[in-house]
């Protein structure tokens, strides 16, 4: 349980390998490269390779060919990645052209056969019309206007029987009536007006209909069937074309995906002359079989450095725990992972998590059943959050026999306690008003202890890194440890033992000096860099105004971070407090209704008040764990890879 251990490699040799070296360092997956920019800037000679990615263009071809086609892309592992890409561009070219070619007379034709289609429509409106369309459209002197009017308003044409045009009704239905008004060129505007405030639609009928509208209707019909069948010639055509094709261009697809991404991992790549470098770093346990991969290829060299041989190199975080504990490194993530020189705090953070969840959401069932559906969520949806409820479930059970509580009812475990343990009673009764200060207390009680141990993790990590203001002066280093400690103890003593230790000779060594330190933690830290001069570059006056607030915010802090665990009994007591609320309910409804009050407040708790709970210690760890201790500057260990993700 700690962060792997790396190793930084430096790969030189022949440049025409370059290929097959990328193809190496991807499939072995484990693999951390610097970008060439970052060390090119460091070695003379050597600069980042520069290539236009000769894949691309063929790349959006193929993206362009499958829109056409609505082709479903298909990436095939296939370990052969040449690829002859004037032959390929040739194949996709022709294959293009031809799909441009029948795409563009499928639309077309589908374009006819829709305008036909509503031209058809609107004959079947007026084919009560026994006139040929072409003289009527052939008049010098008359305007004619088919159309449709909502069925009110064709009541209302009475109402203008004094103005100069002829409606003519062809077709009626229960909303609308067809039909065509006549009127002269000179009335037309006036007429027209009146007929768009009667919300007449015009139908336009095109050029291409001749003759009465039957006669019309059964040529345009014919034509119709004509394009259809011209339509489902072009649409088998197309679909030979695709079948005889797709096979090579998925091929060919899959290759250019490979390819293409493997072309991107180049910004690695530093070049001078026909040499290639490559620089990175793998797990130290596994240096030597990564070198071993690389001796079929000749004219390559591959040789180890201790990671710390460059200081311009920074190594990246690998979290290394065991299954138990490795679920909670989604926490350690999410705030930030630990430098490589760092404590990875993964441990602690299991050990609290599970701690804290089971003191306040205390229950035998919900517990078992909170774990149950982690195990769920793993299993099927790969949840990463299940593997963390897998284990906080089991906590929950712990502590609800330490409660006597399944499913709430607080009486459940006590036969189990009196008949096999011997005891008494259960150890901890919740609901019992006298056990409320004792909740509260051990709950404050535990805070101040996991507070010490970040403040002794904080230590350690500051004499690890040689930071010894951080490690002996700082609140949360020696300094903040013996006062705060020192706080404790008075506080035990005069709880339990009746002893005031408020006294010069304990307050002035365990107190008072403790706080001088963290006042002075500025230039005490720089006088033991050996900066003796400008201890109070900015002044001691800004400097005593600063440090004082500082100061006072720390001993604040100390008081608030303390009683921010009491949340841990308070939410002990509401479980239960709620359960009881169920119980009264289940209390007020018929017997048959009693099973589904409790079941369905089961669930409604172990949902709320879980949530709730889980954020809470989520809080406790980010905001009075990791805020004493913790930076999160690493960086994440990312191998080398071909990224072949969904276009």
């Amino acid at each position: 349980m700690s962060i792997e251990k790396m190793t930084l490699v430096n790969i030189y040799g022949d440049r025409k390998k370059l290929d097959e070296v990328i193809l190496k360092c991807s499939d072995y997956n484990n693999f951390h490269p610097q970008p060439a920019v970052v060390y090119s800037e460091k070695v003379k000679g050597f600069a980042p390779l520069t290539e236009e990615n000769p894949y691309t263009a063929l790349l959006k071809k193929i993206m362009e060919i499958a829109d056409a086609t609505s082709l479903d892309l298909k990436y095939e592992q296939d370990r052969e990645h040449s690829l002859e890409t004037q032959k390929a561009d040739q194949f996709l070219d022709e294959f293009q052209q031809k799909l441009l070619g029948l795409n563009a007379r499928r639309d077309s034709l589908c374009e006819t056969i829709q305008s036909q289609s509503d031209a058809l429509g609107h004959l079947k409106h007026i084919e009560g019309l026994d006139i040929s369309l072409d003289d009527i459209f052939l008049s010098k002197f008359l305007e004619v206007r088919f159309g449709r009017l909502p069925a009110d308003s064709f009541k209302k044409l009475n109402y203008y029987s004094d103005r100069l045009f002829i409606y003519i009704s062809l077709d009626t239905d229960q909303n609308y009536n067809w039909g065509v008004y006549v009127t002269t060129q000179e009335e037309a505007p006036e007429i027209d007006h009146i007929f768009a405030s009667l919300y007449f639609e015009r139908i336009w009928i095109p050029d291409y209909i001749h003759g009465t509208p039957d006669f019309a209707r059964s040529s345009l019909q014919a034509q119709i069937d004509s394009e259809k069948a011209q339509l489902d010639m072009v649409n088998a055509e197309l679909t030979d074309l695709v079948t005889s094709n797709k096979f090579e261009f998925y091929h060919i697809y899959s290759r250019v995906k490979f390819l293409n991404a493997s072309f991107e991992m180049r910004k690695y790549v530093s070049v001078t002359g026909d040499m290639l470098h490559i620089v990175g770093f793998v797990p130290t346990a596994e240096a030597k079989q990564f070198m071993d991969n690389f001796s079929a290829i000749e004219g390559v060299t591959v040789e180890p450095i201790p990671v710390d041989a460059d200081s311009h190199l920074t190594p990246p975080t690998k979290l290394k725990n065991n299954f138990i504990v490795k679920p909670f490194e989604m926490f350690v993530e999410m705030y930030g992972l630990p430098g490589y020189n760092d404590i990875d705090p993964t441990p602690f953070v299991a050990i609290t998590f599970c701690l804290l969840f089971g003191v306040m959401f205390g229950d035998v069932g919900q517990g078992l059943l909170i774990s149950l559906i982690g195990s769920i969520l793993w299993k099927w949806k790969g949840m990463r959050l299940g593997q963390v409820m897998n284990r906080i479930g089991f906590s929950s059970c712990f502590f609800g026999f330490v409660y006597g509580s399944v499913f709430g009812y607080e009486e459940f475990l006590t036969p189990f306690y009196t008949g096999v343990l011997g005891l008494s009673g259960k150890p901890i009764h919740v609901m019992h008003p006298s056990s409320t200060n004792t909740i509260l207390g051990c709950a404050v009680a535990l805070g101040a202890v996991i507070i010490v141990i970040s403040m002794g993790i904080n230590i350690i990590i500051g004499f690890k890194k040689k930071d010894y203001g951080r490690a002996i002066f700082s609140h949360n280093g020696i300094a903040g440890l013996v006062f705060y400690g020192s706080i404790i103890v008075v506080v035990v003593a005069r709880l339990f033992f009746n002893t005031n230790l408020l006294k010069p000779a304990f307050t002035l060594p365990c107190m008072a000096l403790p706080l001088v330190f963290i006042f002075f933690k500025e230039p005490l830290t720089r006088l033991i860099k050996g900066h003796k001069e400008g201890l109070f570059h900015e002044g001691f006056g800004s400097f005593f105004t600063e440090s004082f607030f500082e100061l006072f915010e720390v001993l604040l802090s100390f008081v608030t971070n303390t009683m921010s665990f009491l949340r841990v009994g308070g939410f002990a007591l509401s479980h239960a407090g709620m359960m009881a609320v169920v119980f009264t309910l289940a209390e007020m409804v018929n017997p048959v209704a009693y099973p589904i009050v409790i079941i369905g407040g089961n669930l409604f708790i172990m949902c709320m008040e879980g949530l709730i709970v889980g954020i809470q210690v989520l809080r406790l760890e980010f905001y009075e764990m990791f805020s004493r201790y913790y930076d999160g500057e690493g960086l994440p260990f990312v191998p080398i890879a071909v990224r072949l993700k969904a276009e």
